[in-house]
């Protein structure tokens, strides 16, 4: 009788998450990820955390928007539009007042 030889014990490091999150979905998406980037899943997820794991550590901004400053150009824009619905708020407001005079103040030019 012929036995497989054994082989070496894998003596890699690994990590085990567990968690609601972890949902076949999320593994679904990591795997797209991974081969879109050419990588492996724990290539990619490894990758990814230490990515963000260093950002957090230095105090980087992250992607969410309510950590990073708008630029310059979009709060001049942000400015211009308050400043055109403010001028279009006026002109409601005049017009508004004309159409409420009388048809004596209308006649009269008041």
């Amino acid at each position: 009788m012929v036995t497989a030889p054994k082989r070496k014990a894998d003596k890699r490091p690994t990590m085990t998450f567990k968690g609601d999150a972890f949902t076949p979905e999320f593994r679904a998406i990591i795997n797209k990820a991974a081969k879109k980037r050419g990588l492996t899943q724990a290539e990619f997820v490894a990758e990814v955390l230490d990515r963000e794991a260093r950002k957090v550590l230095q105090g980087t901004p992250t992607d969410n928007p309510e950590d990073t400053p708008p630029p310059p150009a979009i709060i001049e824009r942000i400015k211009e539009t308050d400043k055109q619905v403010a001028d279009l708020a006026e002109q409601v407001r005049l017009l508004t007042k004309l159409q409420q005079r009388t048809f004596w103040q209308k006649l009269t030019g008041r």
